[in-house]
C-alpha cells in the first residue's frame, strides 16, 4: 500500500525524511517514508557544502559514519543535491493488535501479500496498528512483532497488553491458549543487523513510532556562495590565501573584490604584461598623437608598464599572497586553510548582497553610539542573504557521535546510485552583527586571560587572526572546556551569548515567532548572522524593517537582559536556560552549548568559574 503526500520543503528536512515514520492523518493510520523526490540542484556549489558536511561528520570516527567518510565526501560525484518536491510513503508497521482489552490478540502481516486485516479474526473488534517499534543505534529499525508461545507453539492465539500504561516496562505478550505471558521489554533482545563494537550496547530500545529516538535527521547550514562568480577563485590552488588577504584587510588586497583576486595570477605572465600594456597603449597613443609626448619616452614608458604588470602579477600568486599573509598575522597557513570557508563566507555577501552598514541615513547618531557602547564594531544588513540547509543522513536510538551510526540515504536509481543530500535554500534579508576585536581582547584581558597574540608585523592584523587560531580545531556544537580551551569558550560564549538574546528581542520587534530567526555563526570572524528561516518572514522584509525603524529599541534591550526569572537559581548555575536565552533547535545549530549571560554582564561560569567584568561593562568602552 503506497501512499502520496505533498509537504512544504521545511516540513520536509525536519519531519518527512527517507525512513522516518509519521501519522498519516489522512488515512489515520502509521506511514514510513519510502523516498523524497526532488530536482537536482546545479547552483550548489558541492566543494564548500561537502566542506560543511564534513566538518559535521567528523565528530564521528570513520568507522561509525560509513558512506561519509572524508574519502566518499572529497568527491562530490557520489553525491546528488536535490531540491524536495514529492514525498511517497508506505503503511508501517504492518502488526495489529485487536483493540477489545479482553482480547488484544495481535496479527502479523509484516510479510503478508494480502489485503491487510482490519477486523480480529476472533472477536471481530477493530484492529489498530502496533505502535511501537524496535530501534538500534546502528539504524536499524524493526517492527515490535509478537513472539511465538514457548509452550505450545502457538502464534495465532499472542495477545499483547499494555495493562492501560504507557510505559513500556508495564507491557506483555501473552498466549490465550496456555496462559503463557512475558514482559514485552525481556523479549528485546540484540540486534540482528550488526555485531556493535561494545557489548553492553547491542541491545535494542522499543519507542513508541514517533518519539525523537527512532530518527534524528543529522543536517548543516551554509551559506551558499555564487557559484558563477566564484568558480575561479574556488578553482585556483591556495584560494585560502586570497580569502585570508581580503578579510584581513592586507594591502593591496583590501580594496579589491574576493572574486577577481585569482584571475590576474591565473593568467599567463604574457598575458598579463600585454593586458597592462593594452591599458597603457590607449593613453600613449592618445598623447602621442596630440603631440603630448615624444616617442621615445612613450616607449620607456610602455617597458615600465610592462615592467611593473610583470611584478604585479607575480605578487598576486597564491605562494605570494600566503606569504604576506602569514607574514602580517603571525598566524600559520594551516590555520588560514581551514578558516578558508568561514572568510570566504563573511567576505562574499559583502561583495554580492548589497550590504548597509551603520553609516546608512537611516540610522541616528544616538543608535551608532549605543552600538558602540555594546561592543559592535559593525551591524550589517544583507540583503539576499543565501542560506542554504542540507540534510545529509540521520542516526537512531542516539545522537552524539560515536554512540550511534551516521548513515546517508540510500542512493535510488534514479540518480544512478549516488547518496541524496536534500537541500532548501532561503534567501532572505540579514543582520549580521560584528564584535570588535580590541574591546573582545580587553574583556578577556579584564578577567585575567589575557591571550598572547601572534607576532605578526601588522600589530591590527595580528589581533584579527588571533581569533581564527584560537578556534582552530575546535567544534563549537560541544561543550567547550574552561580548562583546555578556556580561551575558545571564553570567545564562542560571548558571541553565542550575544546572538541569542540579539534574536529574542528582534523576534518581538519583527512580529515573528522566536522560532522563525535562526542563527549562523562565524567565530573566526567574530560575526553572529541573524536570518528568517523561513519564506514568509523572508519575503516580508522583517529585519530589513528592523534595521530602518527599531534599530536603537532593539539594542537597548539587547542591554537590558541582565536578568532571568529563574535567578538566583540560572545565575548561580548554568546562567542560561529557557527563560533567558535558550532558542528552539530550528534556530541554533549549536545545541544551546556554550551559553551563559556571565560573558556579557559578569557572573559565575561553570567551566570557567567567576567572570568579573562582563563584556557590556563601561569601563570597556
Amino acid at each position: 500500500m503506497a501512499l502520496s503526500m505533498a509537504r512544504g520543503k521545511r516540513q520536509i528536512l525536519f519531519d518527512f525524511l527517507p525512513g522516518r515514520t509519521f501519522d498519516f492523518e489522512r488515512v489515520a493510520t502509521i506511514a514510513r517514508v519510502t523516498e523524497v523526490r526532488g530536482t537536482p540542484r546545479t547552483d550548489v556549489n558541492p566543494q564548500l557544502l561537502l566542506r560543511r558536511v564534513a566538518e559535521a561528520a567528523g565528530a564521528w570516527d570513520p568507522a561509525f559514519r560509513p558512506g561519509l567518510t572524508d574519502q566518499a565526501l572529497a568527491d562530490a560525484s557520489r553525491f546528488v543535491f536535490l531540491d524536495p518536491t514529492e514525498v511517497r510513503s508506505e503503511l508501517y508497521p504492518r502488526v495489529f493488535w485487536c483493540q477489545n482489552r479482553s482480547c488484544g490478540r495481535v496479527v502479523d502481516a509484516t510479510n503478508s501479500t494480502h489485503a491487510l486485516p482490519t477486523r480480529c479474526s476472533a472477536c471481530r473488534s477493530r484492529l489498530a496498528q502496533v505502535r511501537w517499534v524496535r530501534v538500534h543505534r546502528c539504524g536499524t529499525v524493526e517492527p515490535l512483532r509478537p513472539p511465538s508461545c514457548p509452550n505450545c507453539h502457538s502464534a495465532s492465539r499472542i495477545f499483547f497488553d499494555t495493562r492501560g500504561s504507557e510505559r513500556i516496562s508495564e507491557f506483555i505478550w501473552g498466549c490465550r491458549q496456555c496462559r503463557w505471558t512475558q514482559k514485552v521489554i525481556d523479549r528485546v533482545g540484540n540486534c540482528p543487523s550488526c555485531t556493535w563494537p561494545n557489548p553492553d550496547f547491542r541491545r535494542m530500545r522499543i519507542d513508541v513510532h514517533r518519539a525523537g529516538t527512532t530518527f534524528y535527521a543529522q543536517r548543516t547550514v551554509v551559506v551558499n556562495v555564487p557559484h558563477r562568480d566564484y568558480d575561479v577563485l574556488l578553482a585556483t590552488p591556495g584560494w585560502w590565501a586570497f580569502a585570508a588577504a581580503r578579510f584581513l584587510g592586507v594591502p593591496p588586497f583590501d580594496a579589491r573584490r574576493l572574486a577577481d583576486l585569482p584571475r590576474q595570477s591565473a593568467a599567463d605572465p604574457a598575458d598579463q604584461r600585454a593586458n597592462v600594456s593594452n591599458r597603457e597603449l590607449s593613453e600613449l597613443l592618445r598623447q602621442f598623437e596630440a603631440g603630448l609626448m615624444d616617442p621615445a619616452v612613450a616607449m620607456a614608458r610602455l617597458r615600465e608598464a610592462q615592467q611593473a604588470g610583470a611584478a604585479a602579477a607575480a605578487q598576486a600568486t597564491p605562494q605570494a599572497v600566503a606569504s604576506q599573509v602569514v607574514e602580517a598575522s603571525g598566524v600559520g597557513a594551516s590555520v588560514w586553510e581551514e578558516s578558508a570557508q568561514e572568510l570566504l563566507e563573511f567576505v562574499a555577501p559583502h561583495e554580492t548582497g548589497r550590504p548597509r552598514d551603520l553609516r546608512d541615513p537611516t540610522i541616528d547618531d544616538a543608535t551608532r553610539t549605543t552600538a558602540a557602547s555594546l561592543g559592535l564594531a559593525g551591524i550589517d544588513l544583507i540583503a539576499d542573504y543565501p542560506i542554504l540547509t542540507a540534510v545529509f543522513g540521520f542516526s537512531r536510538s542516539e545522537y552524539a557521535p560515536n554512540e550511534c551510526y551516521l548513515l546517508p540515504f540510500a542512493g535510488g536509481r534514479e540518480h544512478g546510485g549516488r547518496f541524496p543530500i536534500f537541500v532548501d535554500e532561503v534567501q532572505a534579508d540579514a543582520l549580521l552583527l560584528r564584535l570588535d576585536p580590541a574591546r573582545v581582547l580587553r574583556w578577556m584581558a579584564a578577567n585575567h586571560r589575557a591571550p598572547t597574540l601572534p607576532g605578526g608585523t601588522n600589530p591590527a592584523v595580528a589581533a584579527r587572526g588571533y581569533f581564527a587560531q584560537v578556534f582552530s580545531g575546535m567544534r563549537t556544537n560541544q561543550t567547550l572546556s574552561g580548562v583546555t580551551q578556556a580561551e575558545a569558550r571564553m570567545v564562542f560564549g560571548l558571541l553565542h551569548t550575544f546572538s541569542h538574546l540579539a534574536i529574542r528581542h528582534a523576534a518581538l520587534l519583527c512580529g515573528l515567532d522566536r522560532t522563525s530567526l535562526s542563527e549562523y555563526m562565524l567565530p573566526r570572524t567574530l560575526t553572529a548572522g541573524i536570518y528568517c528561516n523561513h519564506r514568509f518572514g523572508a519575503t516580508i522584509g522583517a529585519l530589513t524593517a528592523l534595521f530602518e525603524q527599531s534599530m536603537a529599541e532593539w539594542l537597548g534591550q539587547i542591554a537590558s537582559e541582565r536578568r532571568c526569572a529563574y535567578d538566583p537559581v540560572c545565575s548561580a548555575t548554568t546562567g542560561s536556560c529557557h527563560a533567558c536565552s535558550h532558542l528552539a533547535e530550528t534556530s541554533c545549530r549549536a545545541f544551546n552549548l556554550n551559553l551563559n549571560r556571565a560573558f556579557l554582564f559578569g557572573g559565575t561560569d561553570p567551566q570557567l568559574g567567576e567572570i568579573p567584568v562582563g563584556y557590556l561593562d563601561p569601563s570597556l568602552g
